[in-house]
């Protein structure tokens, strides 16, 4: 406690009053001066009683502590320890009068079964005790001042407390081992508001040349640093936030990891979208945002130095590739899609910077199957990298029969012991030294020690750094590791159901596999197809990567965001979804065609709205093929469609039969998949020239029958005649003399007759001159 406030130790501190002697005046003055601090405190105390929490609420944690350095993070007997932190009131009541201390147990911790049940122990157990003495003004701090003694909801307060090494262990002596030590925050020195634990390593005696107490063994330790970060980039150049631009800006998390990767004896394992993704932000790139506006990124320049960075690290380190995106391994390989891994692969075969390096599969949560494990091999990864907890505690290198060597790495004590937050950077640099160092004391030969570290976070980074330099350790690269005689699994390999749960449920199954099938009718529609292959490729990668288990809303916006990628005429951004729904490229023609032949076209007009050329073939379906037949146009007859162009076609047709039918016009790719919408038109077949023709035919056969019938009765009549002339005399040969003159006669009225009308009507002629002529107009004779 310091000037007179609430200590430690929950007691207030009384001041003292002077013990001289004093006059009858001042000793009634005194006595009314304490008179009235009974009275005050005899009505007030019912209301402070009141208000005092109860001890069981001793556990509950109003505030959240995070330590932001422990120093030394190896104790001996004469060092002076040091935390720093920050204190942040998470409750909803204003914290009175707050007093940060330095907590230890004087119990050390000797044994692996010990630091495991220490590391899962409640944030009240041990009890251990608060350094509040008086002697040791700096263990202690108070967070208040006399005009500010709350600390409000969300604010925060930084401490530093310090204590000696003699201090810190008293009344006990130091001894070999590992400590359990923190900060405590009490409110109003009654009552325990928050907790922040770690571990301690002490090392008691003398040590040699190189730091190693007497029998403790040396440690291979082999850091292995993961370049990711969650896919951001949708489409080439166009990138749904700009976070990744925060993570490589100075002192962002990927910042530090590449720092951490450079480390010595550091090994490396890179996702080739991230180079790919930094790549684009190199060259410019865009942000778009949820309504589609887009503004350029901020970190293009940044792109250009951790990419510069990272060929300098890889130069002189050890590094895998991950699966590109680090695609989710386990749940493609459960529902029998790796064909998408297998397009994420050809996408990294074509990332310079890392196609030549080994593959390290990373299942999530470093759990795996048989099943994980085959595929694995099937990819022929060079290592599987699996948590120590998969295959019983063995490694950090493990042979699997039938599989590819799997990296195990400690999870021990990954974050230490609690209460939460457990996975600051000193917490894990501390829960790392104090595991390897009670190895190195257990003495276990050094043969059958080793470590395996993944940093993955930038919290890790500077803790993994920290712990390559404690003495007991020895770095050693990945390759080297690799290099060892592995232990052997035989064991059943089991996969939780709390990662199945976490693996992407059937309709993200099916929203990945909608996109694969609509970026290859993409692919296979354009003309121009250089570079359309690769980006199918990526963007399915994109969409199964692990980062998004988890996080589904994330996932669906990813997915509809990287569907955006065609482009029309007027520079609208469509989805893929216009290909087949959409009419932005589709097949016109009238409504209704009438055919009036057998043989006959039917005309049509292709148009593509895209900004892209393409190819396609037009298919043409009768209802009734006994009817009506189509012919198809195939894709080299019509040719290239260029951007916002329409071209003419015409379909070939066969009528057989008069009638209405309806058909349908479809277009396609060259590999048949449909693109747009059906068209159905009504064609009318009247078939008009062939019934003309019909009739002409049908006329000539009469025509012809009719000739035929009255030759044949000619020449029967001229049979009958011949048979006659045997009894008939011949008749009269008529000469051209006689002919001439009955040819010359003409029967004119004569004026010199005259007659009278008979009483039949008919005219009686009389003439004084006798006629020559027969009644017919014939000569007599």
């Amino acid at each position: 406690m310091r000037a007179g406030c609430w200590s430690g130790s929950g007691r207030g501190v009384v001041r003292g009053f002077r013990s001289t002697p004093t006059t009858a005046g001042r000793r009634a003055g005194q006595i009314r001066t304490v008179a009235a601090l009974l009275t005050g405190l005899l009505f007030t105390l019912p209301v402070l009683l009141g208000s005092a929490p109860p001890a069981a609420a001793d556990d509950v944690a109003d505030v959240s502590i995070e330590l932001t350095r422990l120093s030394p993070s190896i104790v001996r007997p004469d060092s002076t320890i040091v935390f720093e932190g920050r204190v942040t009131n998470v409750s909803d009541r204003p914290l009175l009068r707050l007093q940060a201390t330095i907590w230890r147990s004087l119990e050390p911790l000797t044994t692996r079964a010990q630091l495991e049940q220490a590391n899962r122990s409640a944030p009240t157990d041990p009890e251990g005790d608060r350094m509040y003495r008086a002697d040791t003004p700096d263990a202690y701090q108070d967070l208040y001042t006399a005009q500010q003694p709350n600390l409000l909801p969300g604010r925060s307060k930084t401490f530093r407390v310090t204590a000696k090494a003699a201090d810190f262990f008293d009344p006990s002596s130091p001894s070999t081992g590992v400590y359990l030590a923190g900060i405590q925050v009490r409110e109003a020195g009654v009552r325990t508001v928050g907790r922040a634990r770690t571990l301690i390593p002490v090392t008691v005696g003398d040590t040699d040349a190189d730091g190693l107490l007497p029998d403790q063994s040396s440690i291979g330790s082999t850091t292995l640093v993961e370049l990711t970060s969650t896919p951001t980039m949708a489409r080439s150049g166009i990138f749904t936030d700009d976070s990744l631009a925060g993570q490589i800006a100075p002192g962002g998390r990927l910042d530090a990891l590449l720092t951490a990767a450079g480390a010595d004896d550091a090994s490396y394992a890179v996702d080739p979208n991230l180079i790919v993704e930094l790549r684009a932000m190199r060259a410019g790139y865009k942000v778009v945002d949820a309504d589609g506006r887009t503004s350029s990124g901020k970190g293009s320049a940044d792109a250009a130095t951790w990419l510069s960075r990272f060929r300098s690290m890889q130069a002189g380190h050890d590094g895998f590739q991950l699966l590109y995106a680090n695609a989710d391994l386990a749940a493609l390989a459960h529902s029998g899609r790796l064909d998408l891994v297998d397009r994420a692969q050809r996408a990294a075969a074509k990332v310079t910077e890392t196609k030549d390096l080994p593959l390290l599969v990373t299942p999530a949560d470093g759990v795996a199957d048989r099943v994980i494990l085959n595929a694995a091999g099937r990819l022929h990864a060079r290592a599987v990298l699996l948590a120590d907890t998969a295959v019983k505690g063995l490694g950090p290198l493990v042979r699997v029969p039938g599989a590819p060597l799997v990296l195990s790495y400690d999870t021990e004590a990954a974050d230490g012991p609690g209460p939460e937050p457990r996975d600051t950077e000193v917490q894990v640099r501390q829960a790392s030294l104090a595991d390897s160092f009670l190895d190195s004391i257990s003495g276990v030969p050094s043969s059958s020690l080793g470590r395996l570290r993944v940093v993955s976070e930038a919290d890790q980074a500077g803790g993994e750094s920290a712990a390559l330099s404690a003495p007991w350790l020895t770095g050693r690269s990945a390759y080297g590791l690799l290099g060892n005689t592995p232990q052997v699994f035989r064991g059943q390999l089991g996969y939780p159901p709390a990662a199945t749960r976490l693996e992407p449920n059937r309709r993200q199954l099916d929203r990945m596999a909608d996109l694969d099938r609509r970026l290859t009718l993409y692919q296979n529609l354009v003309s121009d197809t250089a570079g359309i292959s690769d980006l199918s490729d990526q963007a399915v990668a994109r969409a199964a990567s692990q980062a998004w288990r988890g996080h589904r809303r994330a996932m669906t916006a990813f997915i509809h965001a990287q569907q955006l990628l065609l482009r029309d005429v007027n520079g609208r951004s469509l989805p893929l979804s216009e290909l087949v729904n959409g009419t932005v490229v589709r097949v016109e023609s009238n409504p209704q065609v009438t055919l009036t032949g057998s043989s006959a076209v039917v005309p049509v007009t292709i148009i593509n709205d895209l900004d892209v050329p393409i190819t396609v073939q037009l298919l043409a379906e009768s209802p009734n093929r006994s009817r009506l037949r189509l012919e198809n146009i195939p894709a080299a007859k019509l040719g290239t469609i260029g951007a916002g162009a329409k071209v003419p076609a015409q379909v070939p047709t066969r009528v057989d039969a008069n009638g209405t039918l309806t058909v349908t016009l479809q277009l396609a790719t060259t590999k048949g998949d449909p693109i747009g919408q059906e068209r159905d038109i009504r064609l009318n077949a009247t078939q008009a020239g062939r019934i003309g023709w019909i009739i002409a035919i049908a006329s000539g056969i009469v025509l012809l029958g009719t000739v035929v019938l009255r030759i044949r009765q000619v020449a029967r009549e001229r049979g009958d005649g011949s048979s006659d002339s045997e009894d008939d005399p011949e008749p009269h040969e008529t000469t051209d003399q006689e002919a001439e003159d009955q040819e010359e006669t003409v029967i004119r009225p004569r004026s010199d007759l005259t007659g009278d009308v008979t009483s039949d009507g008919t005219i009686g002629v009389t003439s004084d001159v006798s006629s020559d002529l027969s009644r017919d107009g014939g000569p007599r004779g």
